[in-house]
């Protein structure tokens, strides 16, 4: 049975190569050290990070990162919200293998099994909707970011909580999903197609999504409605559009 995957990555070459592998049950841990052999640095190494992400048979891929420049390149996006992410405190990765180093590392995957109790996303949760495409009520319309973003010291996995059930008693009406504009979001019981060749697309919040899964959408009277997708361009459709969790617009008419 597939466990997690924590990638730990940007440790300066030579201090990954003295040091030993944390570990902690229930998890797998893979290393990509970085480039150089004192500076933690990801530039040149992000693409393979990706890589192990995108094609790991796991439950699940969490990224504990270290990165020393100046200021960080934009990993943050990273692929649309398939993982999460931690960064490690500046300094940190130069104890890699160290206790101080191994403690840091067993509290972030801690944190991460409380996580995916209570918030990563099931079929039935309100975080596998498209954020781009559902209109959702201003109080609970942070909530994708929220579960994305949160960690030690940064807002609550209670908080969030709360905020997924205030969604569900706005938004789940009549067992289908209702946005503010009155759109109506259907998970269709019967799954086909792909996510395509992207394999990023398969993962939303650490949760591998059944190949084929989308959203019928349609206008609860029945009206032309508008939807935007996972970029922001928005599509007009006269009576229906299916549409997959990332917001990628699978066709309609």
């Amino acid at each position: 049975m597939p466990v997690p995957l924590a990638v730990i990555a940007g440790i300066p070459r030579e201090v990954a190569r003295r040091g030993t592998k944390p570990a902690r049950p229930g998890w797998a841990i893979r290393v990509v050290p970085g480039n150089q052999d004192r500076r933690a640095d990801l530039r040149v190494v992000w693409a393979r990070v990706m890589n192990v992400a995108d094609q790991a048979e796991a439950d699940g891929v969490h990224l504990i990162l270290s990165h020393d420049g100046r200021r960080r390149p934009n990993f943050s996006e990273l692929r649309s919200r398939s993982y999460r992410a931690t960064w490690l405190p500046p300094g940190l990765s130069a104890g890699y293998g160290q206790p101080k180093f191994n403690t840091a590392i067993d509290d972030v995957l801690a944190f991460e099994e409380c996580w995916r109790a209570r918030i990563r996303p099931r079929l039935s949760s309100p975080l596998l909707l498209p954020a781009t495409a559902f209109s959702a009520d201003r109080s609970v319309r942070s909530v994708w970011d929220r579960a994305c973003a949160v960690h030690q010291g940064q807002d609550s996995i209670s908080a969030i909580e709360k905020a997924l059930d205030q969604f569900r008693r706005l938004h789940w009406q009549n067992r289908r999903w209702r946005d503010s504009g009155d759109l109506e979001f259907v998970r269709s019981p019967t799954p086909h197609g792909s996510h395509g060749i992207a394999l990023w697309r398969n993962n939303k919040l650490t949760f591998r999504i059944p190949s084929g899964t989308h959203f019928d959408v349609r206008h609860s009277r029945n009206r032309r409605f508008r939807v935007s997708d996972q970029s922001g361009e928005s599509h007009s459709f006269d009576l229906y559009t299916n549409i997959d969790p990332h917001g990628f617009v699978r066709g309609g008419r």
